[in-house]
């Protein structure tokens, strides 16, 4: 079998040899090889974004550790596969067809950490608060996005609230609200009430009631929120049916035989890389999104991979201020940018010779490795061969050590290195040989 080509782009990267996938051998360390001086470090940091999963954490003015994470998932499947993170839970089923499949059953499940009204919680890798929360019956996530003060209406987005009636004693209030210049529903509201718009993100939270001499005064916050309700659909990157159990929130998705072979939904992006024509495998790259805050206690946390958050109180002429520090390897940063895997970008400088596979990006020029590989490749890289926007692709044996491989992307000038990547990324590399590119667009690139 032929493995498909974005899967053969990707074992170049993990595994680096030409031995078919079953039988190849894992490299626990493969470095990648650049001028950080250069644009090729941007280039690199391409081509890892394509192929490695990625975690960026920094702290917000709120002193909160900000983390966004791209989790890249590499399935072989028969007919079905989960992906359970430990917070959540994705189902995939399916039956094939040829080199396609059908989908069957898209589910995700997942258990929110707290049930109390103001709490933070984390929802399908996205940070929210806990608006209302009925057992087994509704819960509403959001997160505030602007506060309102008003004595007759205001108007969010395409929507408009026009206060029409009110009880002073009570604090009740009738509004009705206007898509445009259409009513859609007149909702009566009690100070601590919060109303969902159906088919939108939006609900207001009514906060409270004031009243200064004759004129009121009414006080809603304004959330981007998610409503859900059991035994109802809500729209989340298409239909899902909800159900509840506790703090356990269960979506289904309602058509899985609509989508294409590729797609997104909830936030993972989902795509059929091939079929095996041997033994009926199905081959799937899956990416997880994330994007939350953490809110952390004094003292010291640990994030995996050798990062640390810790979070110190300050007395500074007796008034308490918090400070959040991040650290990996014992060194401290802003912000940290940590890759997941058996990879690493070095400098050119460290490196001249390996015992380790290696990837070279950029051309004799910027990079001294491949200078001082140059007359052993296959295909020799000059400012002016292959010319202008061009660059080569090509797989050799390490002239320093026969037992590791080296993949050089190296182009004419800076635009044929980049093509080498988007070829890369695009699954135009067979994995073996020599391949001669050209960037005809941005992020578009040719063979030639």
């Amino acid at each position: 079998m032929s493995a498909p080509s974005k899967l053969i782009a990707l074992f170049i990267l993990t595994v680096l040899c030409t031995l078919p996938i079953s039988y190849g051998m894992v490299v626990d360390n493969p470095l990648i090889v650049v001028n950080s001086e250069k644009v090729d470090k941007e280039y690199a940091e391409l081509l890892m974004d394509n192929y490695y999963s990625k975690r960026t954490l920094s702290v917000n003015s709120d002193n909160e550790i900000v983390v966004t994470e791209n989790i890249i998932y590499n399935v072989p499947a028969l007919d079905e596969f989960e992906i359970n993170d430990g917070k959540g839970k994705l189902l995939v089923e399916f039956t094939k067809s040829g080199e396609s499949v059908t989908y069957k059953t898209i589910e995700y499940e997942e258990e929110i950490e707290s049930k109390d009204t103001d709490d933070e919680v984390t929802f399908l890798g996205k940070t929210y608060k806990v608006i209302e929360y009925n057992t087994d019956e509704k819960i509403i996530l959001g997160n505030k996005v602007e506060e309102i003060e008003t004595t007759d209406e205001f108007i969010y987005d395409e929507y408009t609230f026009k206060m029409v009636g009110m009880d002073s004693d009570s604090g009740e209030v009738l509004i009705s609200v206007y898509e445009g210049d259409d009513r859609i529903e007149n909702v009566k509201m009690y100070p601590d009430d919060t109303y969902s718009i159906d088919g939108s993100t939006i609900s207001i939270y009514y906060d409270e009631y004031l009243e200064n001499g004759d004129t009121p005064y009414f006080f809603f916050d304004i959330y981007d929120s998610l409503e859900l309700e059991d035994g109802e659909s809500v729209n989340y990157n298409g239909e899902f049916d909800v159900k509840l159990d506790g703090k356990k929130i269960n979506l289904d998705y309602d058509s899985p035989k609509s989508l294409s072979q590729n797609f997104e939904i909830l936030n993972y992006k989902i795509s059929l890389d091939g079929v095996s024509d041997t033994d009926s495998t199905a081959y799937f790259t899956v990416i997880q999104s994330e994007d939350y805050e953490y809110e952390m206690d004094e003292g010291t946390e640990y994030f995996g991979n050798n990062i640390f958050a810790l979070k110190i109180e300050n007395d500074v002429d007796d008034d308490w201020d918090d400070e959040i520090y991040l650290y990996k390897d014992n060194k401290k940063y802003e912000k940290i940018v940590d890759y997941q895997g058996s990879v690493q970008i070095i400098d050119q400088d460290e490196l001249l010779s390996a015992s380790s596979d290696l990837i070279l990006i950029g051309g004799p020029v910027s990079n001294k490795v491949t200078e001082s590989i140059q007359k052993s490749l296959n295909i020799e890289v000059s400012n002016d061969y292959p010319g202008e926007g061009k660059g080569v692709i090509q797989t050799l044996t390490n002239p320093n050590n026969g037992n590791s491989k080296i993949l050089v992307l190296a182009g004419s000038d800076r635009e044929g290195t980049k093509a080498c990547v988007l070829a890369l990324n695009q699954g135009l590399y067979s994995g073996t040989g020599t391949l001669t590119v050209k960037l005809t667009g941005e992020d578009s690139v040719s063979v030639i």
